[in-house]
């Protein structure tokens, strides 16, 4: 079973600590492509990367410094 990465996940912290050094390294691209969270995710295995997408964006993550700024509270 794959699990929707929110908050409250198990996997939670070592995707943010991963998106952060990646937005650091290689900038946030803006727009809609959440880019680097797709690859951490895809790289993670066992994540509904479709699904994970649409709660980023129901809460306010449209592109991946949104997801630090906004979904990691």
């Amino acid at each position: 079973m794959t699990e929707i990465m929110t908050p409250s996940s198990r996997r939670w912290g070592e995707f943010i600590n991963a998106l952060d050094c990646a937005v650091q390294i290689n900038g946030c691209h803006g727009g809609e492509s959440l880019r680097l969270a797709k690859a951490i995710m895809g790289g993670m295995g066992g994540v509904n990367v479709a699904q994970s997408i649409e709660y980023f964006r129901d809460h306010g993550g449209f592109c991946d410094c949104e997801i630090l700024m906004n979904v990691d509270r």
